[in-house]
């Protein structure tokens, strides 16, 4: 069955991450039980967050308490750790999404879990040499989990893409760097490849 959908994650596929720069930031202002943000409490506020269960303000207080970050720490400067982590785009990369859609006639998605903080530093930072304000316009369709409700690997987000667009899961490509999401798009009947920022995605101008 050939490809004619592709869905890319975003970070460290379409953009370049550094997760430890959070921690370490996060550390910088104080936190004293940082390594508890990825267990189970602290994940659940993530989950909840870049699922739009709860607000910004919700956020923040949840993984201050969490990591024991003073009080002192104003919202600008717990914004400016957390997003830490995101980096830039590797060259070429949303060049190449374009093209894609252009010049290959694939229907391009981002399916991304991500969060409100997260998304205004991307289109105010690090899109700044694009002259885009959003990455709207190098997909298709841009689907953040914050906004849809559902976050990779529940099948409710690939479902959710699907059936909003309208494509057929054996005609549609996922990737991306995690191999829990890929191997959850294929129990829902796409076709997944693990990739990350570093891949060389050329592959994909052969059209399949």
């Amino acid at each position: 069955m050939s490809i004619k959908n592709l869905i890319f994650d975003l970070g460290n596929v379409i953009l370049r991450l550094d997760q430890a720069a959070t921690a370490n930031a996060f550390k910088a202002l104080g936190a004293t039980q940082f390594p508890h943000l990825s267990q189970h409490a602290s994940s659940k506020t993530i989950v909840d967050y870049e699922t739009g269960k709860i607000s910004a303000e919700d956020f923040r207080l949840q993984v201050r308490s969490a990591i024991g970050l003073p009080e002192s720490v104003t919202d600008a400067e717990f914004d400016k750790a957390w997003n830490a982590m995101l980096l830039d785009f590797p060259k070429g990369r949303l060049e190449l999404m374009r093209i894609l859609k252009k010049d290959f006639g694939y229907n391009v998605y981002l399916l991304s879990n991500t969060n409100a903080i997260h998304i205004e530093y991307i289109d105010r930072v690090c899109l700044k040499d694009f002259k885009e304000e959003t990455l709207y316009p190098f997909f298709d369709q841009v689907y953040y989990s914050h906004d849809i409700g559902h976050r990779k690997p529940s099948k409710e987000a690939f479902e959710h893409i699907l059936k909003d667009q309208g494509l057929k899961a054996n005609e549609t490509l996922f990737l991306d760097d995690m191999l829990e999401n890929v191997e959850a798009a294929k129990k829902c009947g796409l076709q997944a490849a693990q990739v990350d920022a570093e891949t060389d995605l050329g592959f994909l101008q052969l059209r399949f």
